[in-house]
């Protein structure tokens, strides 16, 4: 019994301690494994394209929002849809263009709430987002805060909660 313990404990000694340095050992060629690692700009920047891609793709779709809150809440028209898409992405405001400059791959899809009365809109913010990043919850902020001057007319929709989504890439 003793014996079978003791070559368990070599083999797990020699597993354990094959490739590391001995005290006091210096790396002599720090510079091949920082370029074993390195990849070129044009391939970082496809594999950010790509998980950016994968976030969008897996957004909550507008209708399951709408389904997870429940009665009172409708899907958008296309019409409320798209104005709210030039409105998120106005120059004046430039909210993506600002989380651009904190993470320059950053991509996300909004689902925006949007509230219409007998007389227009009276709540227009942001419900829910997925982002690449953090970077993202400012984007959200500037939305929220851009949001408070956007109102719609009750051609875009009978009262209802509305919900609508764009696409931020």
């Amino acid at each position: 019994m003793k014996r079978t313990h003791l070559i368990a404990a070599a083999v797990l000694l020699s597993a354990c301690g094959g490739d590391k340095k001995k005290e006091g050992e210096v790396d002599t060629n720090p510079q091949a494994r920082i370029q074993a690692t390195a990849i070129s700009p044009d391939d970082y920047r496809k594999k950010q394209q790509a998980f950016a891609d994968s976030v969008l793709n897996t957004a909550t779709s507008t209708k399951d929002v709408v389904e997870k809150l429940g009665k009172g809440y409708a899907v958008g028209a296309t019409r409320l849809r798209d104005t709210l898409a030039l409105l998120a992405s106005d120059p004046k405001t430039d909210c993506f263009s600002v989380g651009r400059k904190i993470d320059p791959y950053l991509a996300g899809t909004v689902s925006f709430w949007v509230n219409i009365s007998v007389i227009g809109s009276d709540v227009v913010r942001v419900q829910e987002s997925k982002w690449t990043t953090s970077a993202g919850n400012t984007v959200d902020a500037c939305l929220n805060q851009a949001a408070k001057t956007w109102k719609f007319d009750p051609t875009f929709g009978k009262p209802a909660a509305y919900i609508v989504q764009v696409q931020f890439k």
